[in-house]
């Protein structure tokens, strides 16, 4: 379906905050198929903001006010204007600088209303300012130099002699904390930029309640980064020949350094420019910003005093808080909803009550994922009645399978909770206008497309063979028996009894229960074991005697109290079938079935090679626009490595992008274009 779309990228950690800073990349797709989707130009409105430097601005106190306008695709827009007061006296006059930010200053006066009037194409509009506060304190970095900031402190005068505090903190970590007085009105700070870290800083003033009450942004431009070489064989290709890259990573001081590099080179035209986000802008800027920051590398790469003043704009209009600096100062500990997912994937689930619809505490639950290579997980219920099961990796779509533990908490459900975050920037997506002129593109860009899926689509779709551990949770087992080496049994209840010896049956009624024999002390566990039939819990015995023995393939067993998670067991008897799938027979009634999409493997990248004459002379179109694509190159010890991919049949300007990161975290990109032409 043809639209406007964001493509977003998080953890299961990155849900405990704003999604405002997951990745993000806004794209459009085409289905040219159904005739071309062109978009013609248009005017879009625009918008203007005003941030008060430190938070807000405070009557009587000067004050430094950032702003800026955008249209709806968040670009910056050029403005300029005037401030008026409510009488409409011209306080002072304004004008954008990059991108649509700017700044000016302004000391309010009680009573008073400001308004802005300014021009945004061709459009007169008049704009409120945020109110200022009656009392407080006003923030202000009143120079930088010799690698020092200078924070000047304004306060009412009710805050004389009273003591202040700064923080200064670099991504969560505490880099500086200073205390000074307020005197006469006013204090000052001295940070050295040594002591922060590279990227966005926090500086953050306290009052004396301890309590914040005015906040910054600072920048330090990296030292420490990865810088990265990417060394041609050639200036200009042919169609069908072959690329050597030489790739090297490095320090500052060009010693060798190890990295962790991906390789991508693609097509760049109208459709398809280079992008203006790479690793190092995002990592030390962007990720720590709100909304779309236009050429961010434009940030990194200026170190003049208008580039100086644009990122200080940039900081002042796009920064946030981070913390909620109140519950610091309360002691008070974080709640977080979602776990890392560390060592596998963590599903969320709620044990519910049936008949009151009310969570239910201190319950055990399991959770299987049925097969051959089954996942088994149990967890305790919270006060709330949320469990975190946490299990392998598993690469396939299955079901899960989630129970209460115990026969006697049959009135109870499990819901699973969705993987999906349900929360969404605030930011817009950001439309990019095609025009008319691209029909020509797009139409041969769809036919690329359609001729690489008829002669290659195969081909595109192998895959990495995944490296999943098939181990049990519990590990090696104690015991294992091979039903292919004995004499079959007509029934399970002969089977057990006889040739699983570490097992005792025993039958009241119409009722079978096992028992483990322990390995200490040779004795029977007078508690039932955990008994588990290709990977699916089952609370009774009896549905095990019922199965014929023809389809089992090995009983496992675990011969002492085994501890996992919250639950412990005295012993585990563990049957496979031969198929994987005897267990989804057996599955409980009270147990949830839901639908479970595993981890994706890993797909290889399909880079024809062209050898010798007669694959270069092949008829088969090659119209590849993306030549070589690999996220995972490692550069030793002596920070090099050599890649060898081969052009297509399509000429013009290719883009190699190369991006990496140390061993240390140290980020580094480098792009280079790559010119082809006809081999005729």
């Amino acid at each position: 379906l043809s639209g406007d779309y964001i493509f977003r990228a998080y953890t299961s950690w990155m849900k405990n905050f704003s999604p405002d800073f997951y990745f993000e990349q806004s794209i459009r797709i085409l289905n040219t198929q159904k005739g071309l989707a062109v978009i013609s130009s248009q005017k879009r409105p625009v918008s203007i903001q005003f941030f008060p430097e430190g938070g807000h601005s405070v009557t009587g106190l000067p004050c430094k006010i950032a702003f800026k306008a955008t249209d709806t695709t968040g670009g910056g827009q050029t403005c300029n204007g005037v401030i008026v007061n409510q009488r409409n006296d011209t306080i002072t006059h304004f004008q954008s600088q990059h991108n649509g930010m700017g700044s000016f200053q302004l000391k309010p006066e009680k009573n008073i209303s400001y308004y802005a009037i300014l021009h945004l194409n061709d459009s007169l509009i008049k704009q409120k300012l945020p109110d200022s506060e009656d009392h407080g304190f006003v923030m202000n970095i009143h120079s930088e130099a010799a690698g020092k900031i200078e924070i000047l402190i304004s306060a009412t005068a009710e805050y004389d002699n009273t003591p202040v505090y700064l923080f200064s903190q670099t991504r969560q970590l505490i880099k500086n904390v200073q205390v000074s007085q307020i005197k006469d009105g006013a204090a000052n700070f001295q940070v050295d930029k040594k002591d922060l870290g590279d990227g966005i800083s926090s500086l953050t003033l306290f009052d004396q309640l301890r309590q914040p009450v005015c906040e910054r942004l600072v920048f330090k431009r990296p030292v420490e980064r990865l810088f990265i070489g990417a060394k041609l064989d050639q200036a200009i290709y042919n169609t069908r020949n072959p690329i050597t890259l030489d790739l090297s990573t490095q320090d500052a001081a060009g010693r060798p350094l190890s990295g962790n590099c991906s390789v991508s080179v693609f097509m760049i035209d109208s459709l398809q420019p280079l992008t203006e986000q790479h690793i190092v802008s995002w990592l030390f800027l962007s990720s720590d910003l709100r909304g779309k920051i236009e050429s961010p590398e434009y940030y990194l790469d200026n170190t003049d005093t208008t580039s100086d003043e644009a990122l200080d704009n940039l900081l002042l209009t796009q920064g946030w808080r981070r913390f909620k600096w109140g519950d610091i100062t309360e002691n008070k500990k974080p709640s977080f909803e979602f776990l890392p997912e560390i060592e596998g994937p963590v599903v969320n689930a709620k044990i519910i009550n049936k008949k009151t619809g009310l969570p239910v505490s201190a319950s055990v639950a399991y959770l299987s994922i049925p097969g051959a290579d089954y996942a088994f997980s149990s967890a305790t219920s919270n006060t709330q009645g949320i469990v975190h099961f946490g299990f392998k990796d598993v690469y396939k779509n299955n079901a899960i399978v989630v129970q209460p533990a115990l026969i006697k908490d049959s009135g109870y459900r499990v819901d699973i909770s969705s993987p999906w975050s349900d929360k969404f920037s605030s930011g817009s997506i950001y439309t990019k206008i095609l025009s008319r002129g691209l029909a020509n593109e797009l139409l041969n860009r769809s036919i690329s497309n359609q001729v690489e899926n008829t002669f290659s689509i195969d081909r595109k779709r192998q895959y990495a063979k995944s490296n999943s551990d098939t181990t049990s949770f519990y590990g090696r087992p104690d015991k294992e028996y091979y039903m292919d080496d004995y004499v079959r049994f007509q029934t399970m209840e002969e089977l057990m009894r006889e040739y699983v010896e570490d097992v005792r049956v025993r039958k009241e009624g119409e009722k079978f229960t096992f028992k483990v024999r322990n390995r200490l002390f040779g004795t029977y566990f007078e508690e039932d074991p955990l008994i588990l039939l290709d990977g699916i819990p089952i609370s009774d015995a009896t549905k095990v005697i019922v199965l014929d023995p023809e389809k089992i393939k090995k009983i496992e067993l675990v011969k002492f109290n085994y501890y996992f998670g919250s639950s412990a067991f005295a012993g585990i008897v563990n049957i496979k079938s031969y198929n994987g799938e005897l267990g989804a027979t057996q599955i409980d009634p009270n147990a949830l079935v839901v639908e479970f999409e595993g981890l994706q493997q890993q797909r290889e990248f399909y880079s024809p090679a062209y050898p010798s004459a007669k694959e270069k002379e092949s008829h088969i179109p090659d119209f590849r626009n993306v030549l070589y694509w690999a996220p995972q190159i490692n550069t030793g010890d002596d920070g090099r490595a050599r890649v060898t991919f081969y052009t297509s049949d399509l000429k013009g300007k290719f883009a190699l992008v190369v991006e990496g990161i140390s061993a240390g975290g140290r980020p580094g990109s480098s792009v280079t274009l790559v010119d082809v032409r006809d081999s005729k």
